[in-house]
């Protein structure tokens, strides 16, 4: 039923964006809204009522590819610090439990422990993995605040920077645009390939 609901107010929040998609230009092109944008956008990190790749496109149309793409970069790294820090200094025995109460991540969970700062880079380098996860993951791992941190920020910049670059510049340039989705979209299969054979490798080795 969870799912359901899920899916729902998913489907709703996007059919929302875009019937008023041309009042939502207008509000974020307004002069001294800066500030408030990226605060919604900070908010929609915490709660992703839509796909957040398309919140970032839309800053970059509306603000260009660079300060777009440094807006979301800027408001996603507050909302993992937020979520982070609420799980790992308020819910710290819950989120410990939960771990535990999964056997199959032990191995895992480790491994994790041992390698924060790589763990967490490669985490938000895969756009499968769902962010705010990621952030409640290691938040009950007890990874250490400022490693998470610094991995969030630098794992994040190749994702924004490609999607904030389509969205300011996809209209002008389709074909820069194209190229730069597909030089992406390698890469991501490339880092897969080198993750699944060091990942056998760490299996028989042990």
């Amino acid at each position: 039923m969870r799912k359901w609901l899920l899916a729902l107010s998913y489907v709703s929040g996007m059919g929302a964006a875009f019937i008023y998609r041309y009042t939502i230009l207008d509000w974020l092109g307004q002069d001294g809204h800066a500030l408030l944008s990226i605060l919604a956008a900070a908010a929609l990190a915490l709660f992703p009522v839509v796909p957040y790749k398309a919140v970032i496109g839309l800053f970059g149309y509306v603000y260009g590819s660079l300060a777009g793409g440094a807006m979301c970069w800027l408001a996603t790294t507050a909302a993992a610090a937020l979520m982070f820090g609420g799980v790992k200094w308020l819910f710290p025995e819950k989120g410990r439990a939960y771990l535990s109460s999964i056997p199959a991540l032990d191995k895992f969970t480790a491994a994790v422990q041992r390698h924060p700062f790589a763990s967490v880079v490669a985490a938000r380098l895969l756009p499968v993995i769902p962010q705010s996860a990621v952030n409640v993951y290691a938040a009950a791992a007890g990874l250490p605040f400022w490693s998470f941190i610094l991995a969030s920020g630098l794992g994040k910049i190749p994702g924004i920077a490609l999607f904030a670059f389509l969205g300011g510049s996809a209209r002008e340039h389709p074909a820069a645009a194209g190229i730069a989705a597909a030089l992406y979209i390698a890469a991501l299969l490339l880092f897969g390939i080198l993750l699944k054979g060091g990942w056998h490798r760490s299996k028989g080795s042990a």
